[in-house]
């Protein structure tokens, strides 16, 4: 049940009208029920998998809320990672590595097949969920203090399960144990959420993700200008598909009176890549920074500078494997861990020599090298291997201006015509939502607007999610 979809959206309809006219007393129960339904339907084995993880952790936090014996505790906290952990790379990562292992025995036909393996949906933000639940008990920066069912309904909460934005106990857990109480107000944000995030699907991912899948089937193919289009196209598609998902999500959450935690701060005009990992995919950034990053820094502190080197690198290179275990995952991650470092060990050295030129001139410069860099470390992320990434860096560096339509979908310009015009209908409704976003009565007329823009510039395929992959 994709979120973009109609029944989807008859279901979470329903869900908002249940929720508003039961007893508040029966609020959390409904909600529940509602994400057991979400998830049933995308497999009832998965859903008895994640609940039974659901209750081994409630146990664990619950256990490291009340117990003070300190050896007691640690061994529990490293029994309860270890159970995450292992239940993520069981089904994430056995499939590709058992298949690569038997390949190398010759016991596969083409020897580079892998075993098909089915994910649980939303499982690795699941597993992250819970680490930082019983990370944070561990801690004891946070205790427990709702009981199992609201619990489990916070781990399977059904707008966010699928690909974040990834949530803290802290924040979510209260609200949710409230079973949400949805004003006037929250029901206008969630449905202009709602729209935006659909008209950031069809009509700019959907639309983008034509003649991008074109371009990197065929990299060999074609001139310089189209690989360097499909390189902007990819990663101005992978922000709007992600960033509407993001945006239904919440605006899901917000119609029954949930606040889930922002995912996106308008990344494309940062400065750097630093600054755009503090605003892209935030609650993963986040993570990463409180439960990875900090730990790992503390404990080789001893090395200056080359140990915040050290770490950055760790820390992206792990991130590229959590998406998958790929080469082109595991480089783009290094990539972003390089470049953060750079801009770490020059920071002192460009504040002298930057600030005589003027800021806006700096500000300019630096959206520009941060937005190329991006786009560029992207194709190691929409690839599927490094030789179709090398085909695509090739032919960006391999100056041939030939063959710009050659790559369009039935080699009619028109269709790159269409994308170039969808991103422009897409800068002037961001205008029109940021503009108005203080204004509840303009919802109806954004509404409005979205949903012609979908009906003139969408394209209404059954591409899904890229991020729910993960």
């Amino acid at each position: 049940m994709g979120l973009d979809s109609a029944i989807y959206l008859l279901f979470l309809g329903f869900v908002a009208v249940v929720h508003t006219w039961i007893p508040g007393r029966w609020r959390v129960t409904a909600l529940l029920g509602a994400s057991l339904i979400f998830y049933a339907a995308s497999s009832i084995n998965y859903l008895i998998l994640l609940l039974g993880l659901c209750s081994f952790n409630y146990g664990a936090v619950s256990y490291l809320s009340r117990i003070l014996d300190q050896r007691r505790r640690t061994c529990i906290f490293a029994g309860a990672v270890m159970a995450n952990l292992t239940a993520l790379i069981a089904f994430k990562y056995a499939g590709a590595f058992i298949g690569e292992g038997l390949a190398r025995f010759g016991w596969h036909g083409q020897g580079t097949e892998v075993i098909p393996w089915v994910i649980p949906l939303g499982l690795s933000y699941f597993t992250l969920q819970m680490l930082a639940c019983v990370t944070d008990a561990y801690r004891r920066t946070w205790k427990l203090d709702q009981g199992f069912t609201q619990f489990v309904l916070f781990g399977l909460f059904f707008p966010q399960i699928s690909s974040g934005p990834i949530p803290r106990a802290e924040r979510l857990l209260p609200q949710l144990a409230s079973g949400g109480c949805p004003t006037a107000e929250d029901r206008l944000a969630g449905l202009r959420l709602i729209a935006y995030g659909l008209f950031k699907k069809y009509v700019v991912a959907n639309r983008l993700n034509e003649y991008v899948s074109i371009i990197f089937t065929v990299p060999s193919g074609i001139g310089t200008l189209p690989a360097l289009l499909a390189c902007g196209f990819n990663a101005l598609q992978l922000y709007a598909d992600f960033s509407g998902y993001v945006d239904i999500a919440i605006g899901s959450a917000r119609l029954l009176g949930i606040r889930l935690n922002p995912n996106f701060d308008r990344p494309l005009s940062s400065t750097s890549v630093t600054e755009l990992w503090r605003r892209w995919h935030m609650t993963l950034s986040f993570w990463l920074r409180d439960y990875l990053y900090m730990p790992l820094l503390i404990r080789i502190r001893i090395f200056g500078k080359l140990g915040v080197v050290l770490t950055l690198v760790i820390t992206f290179a792990i991130c590229g494997i959590w998406h998958a275990a790929t080469w082109t995952y595991l480089l783009f991650g290094i990539s972003q861990g390089l470049a953060m470092s750079v801009e770490f060990l020059t920071k002192s050295w460009r504040a002298k020599r930057l600030k005589r030129l003027p800021k806006r001139l700096v500000a300019w410069a630096g959206n520009i090298y941060t937005l190329g860099f991006f786009a560029l470390a992207q194709v190691l992320f929409r690839a599927a291997n490094l030789s179709q990434a090398r085909g695509i860096y090739s032919r960006m560096f391999h100056l041939q201006m030939s063959g710009m339509f050659t790559a369009s979908p039935e080699g009619k310009p028109y269709f790159l015509a269409l994308d170039c015009a969808a991103i422009g209908v897409g800068i002037g409704v961001a205008f029109f939502y940021h503009r108005t976003s203080d204004r509840p009565t303009s919802t109806p007329w954004f509404v409005l607007l979205c949903a012609l823009s979908i009906l003139f510039f969408g394209h209404l395929g059954s591409a899904h999610f890229i991020y729910a992959a993960f």
